[in-house]
């Protein structure tokens, strides 16, 4: 048995693997939950989601094929496990324990000191397992997009740097572009997720166009500074040139010539996408922009949305385009 990281041409054969799985843990499920999930992890959708710089996938090679494999995503030292799955022939040889020996051991020399998980919480032979690898259960999340218990688990791999426990998001943008809205969602979210969570909201009366700033901090302890001085993600929405520092990435429609329609966002990598334009276009109003971000930013920062009941959260008013815009920003996928 060979572990190792996956290349694109396993997506056929792990997307396979992902129907199984799915077939398998939520065989309770109708029908329609389960072709909703399978489409979010198509061989096309796994090739999109492995091009991303957070994405990680390893498989265990045999010599007639895949016969295990886990994905998840990385972001801010914190590894978020969606799957890990082994064929029934191949289980009660270590080849999970495997997989998992190759995550830490991989994690650790990029300084992540934490994994954790979002399991179905019915599946209790799974959260059995899961605690001899050494997990422990968090928060039981009551209802999930499709109406089941979530269950979150956690393993500490190393002791953190307190520097990388709090993750640091700033939002910028003027009156009217809905980042009030936004950084309350995402607060609400983050807050129903387990996590400790401060937001700052601040209004600059006095410049020109009402600008407003958030700044939105979660982690797994207490937050001792409420402000942000370096942002992880920097949401910047209006299009001065004033700038924030920021590590990881930076969303800023500045970038933009005056007459254009719409701005797209470039981040640092080089990654291009238009909230007006996709709200205008897709949704018909530019009131649409802040929950296209917000799906953005929870794809991003490693949040399924298939973990919540968004609908409990999100503004009443244009409930339902409000949740498609979402989706939309997530690359959320409805069926096969």
């Amino acid at each position: 048995m060979t572990v190792r990281e996956a290349r694109p041409e396993d997506c056929q054969q792990v997307s396979r693997l992902m129907g199984l799985l799915i077939d398998e843990i939520y065989a309770r499920e109708s029908g329609d939950v389960r072709r909703a999930l399978k489409a979010n992890f198509t061989e096309g959708a796994l090739k999109e989601l492995c091009a991303d710089e957070h994405a990680v996938l390893y498989v265990a090679e045999t010599e007639s094929g895949i016969a295990a494999f886990l994905y998840g995503w990385l972001f801010h030292y914190v590894f978020t496990m969606y799957w890990i799955f082994s064929l029934k022939e191949f289980r009660g040889r270590g080849v999970v324990k495997q997989l998992m020996d190759r995550l830490e051991s991989d994690l650790l020399t990029k300084g992540a000191y934490k994994i954790e998980m979002y399991a179905y919480a019915e599946h209790n032979r799974f959260l059995d397992f899961s605690s001899k690898l050494g997990f422990r259960k968090g928060v039981l999340i009551e209802k999930s997009l499709f109406g089941f218990k979530i269950q979150n688990i956690f393993k500490y791999i190393a002791e953190p740097d307190p520097a990388k426990i709090e993750k640091k998001i700033k939002i910028v943008g003027e009156a009217g572009q809905g980042v009030k809205l936004l950084s309350f969602t995402l607060a609400q979210i983050l807050s129903q997720l387990g996590n400790e969570v401060s937001l700052s909201l601040n209004y600059d009366a006095s410049v020109r166009g009402g600008n407003i700033s958030a700044d939105l901090i979660y982690s797994d302890r207490p937050i001792e500074n409420p402000l942000i001085d370096e942002a992880d993600v920097l949401i910047k929405f209006n299009r001065t040139r004033e700038w924030f520092p920021a590590k990881s990435l930076v969303i800023d429609e500045s970038i933009c010539e005056e007459e254009a329609l719409s701005c797209s966002i470039r981040d640092r990598h080089g990654t291009l996408y238009g909230f007006e334009d996709v709200a205008v276009t897709v949704f018909g109003s530019k009131v649409f922009i802040n929950m296209i971000a917000l799906g953005r930013i929870l794809r991003y920062i490693g949040i399924n949305i298939l973990l919540l009941n968004i609908t409990d959260i999100l503004p009443r008013k244009s409930l339902e385009k409000n949740l498609e815009a979402v989706k939309y920003g997530f690359n959320f996928r409805d069926d096969v």
